[in-house]
């Protein structure tokens, strides 16, 4: 699954990234494309934290990133 969050800010794109998240089956994954910078630190920090599982995070272009999550 994939979410491009662009054009949201937090904490908008952590809820709509933990809805998605919600939906998806045991160990599928869902790549987020968000704005970078202090999001793209906070929101893999808070999804770790309440037990999902950051398989990467990357800078796209200068403004953009991506994360890629599993459900577990």
């Amino acid at each position: 699954m994939f979410l491009d969050l662009t054009n949201d800010k937090c904490p908008i794109t952590f809820v709509k990234t933990k809805i998605a998240l919600e939906k998806l089956k045991k160990s599928e994954l869902l790549t987020v494309r968000i704005n970078s910078g202090e999001e793209l630190d906070s929101m893999p920090n808070s999804l770790e934290e309440i037990g999902y599982k950051i398989i990467e995070k990357k800078k796209l272009r200068k403004n953009i990133a991506e994360i890629i999550i599993r459900q577990i």
